[in-house]
């Protein structure tokens, strides 16, 4: 009760490649009440991934939320901006944006159960450098969403013996 929860994830065609983020709102009963997807340019995963997290403070910020969730599956950019060990490049963004929230609750999913933020950002990876799409609530591309309580596996190969 009381957070909003932006789920994050970066994408790129190519590592480096096209790129771009994607950020999926949700409010405490885990309804979709918008949708931020975003072109960056050529760079990597990890840039991209970088840019959700910061673009998703940003949009709290606008919409003077005070309590965030920010969910991400890459655990790197999620310990990193735990440490504050921002990145050079997003560093001054970040600060101010940060400025205007009160509390910022960092979580790290598995990609498994991150989907939704990554169409967003799949979307975001079409897009210009610099062009951005926001959809209040659930847009159409949307077709699956995670929901609390479901479990997701994840399944791994392993060549040895079972």
């Amino acid at each position: 009760m009381g957070y909003t929860m932006f789920c994050c994830d970066g994408a790129s065609f190519g590592n480096p490649g096209a790129a771009g983020f994607g950020v999926v709102m949700r409010n405490h009963l885990c309804q979709v009440i918008g949708i931020l997807s975003g072109g960056i340019c050529i760079t990597t995963n990890f840039v991209a991934e970088n840019y959700a997290v910061l673009c998703a403070a940003e949009l709290a910020g606008e919409w003077e939320l005070q309590n965030i969730i920010i969910s991400s599956d890459f655990k790197t950019v999620i310990e990193g901006f735990l440490k504050g060990q921002v990145p050079w490049f997003i560093r001054m963004r970040w600060q101010k944006a940060v400025k205007k929230i009160s509390s910022i609750v960092f979580q790290h999913g598995f990609r498994e159960v991150n989907f939704s933020a990554d169409a967003a950002a799949k979307k975001g990876a079409c897009l210009a450098a610099g062009k951005r799409q926001l959809t209040i609530g659930r847009p159409n591309f949307l077709i699956r969403l995670e929901m609390p309580g479901v479990e997701y596996f994840r399944f791994c190969l392993d060549n040895g013996p079972l």
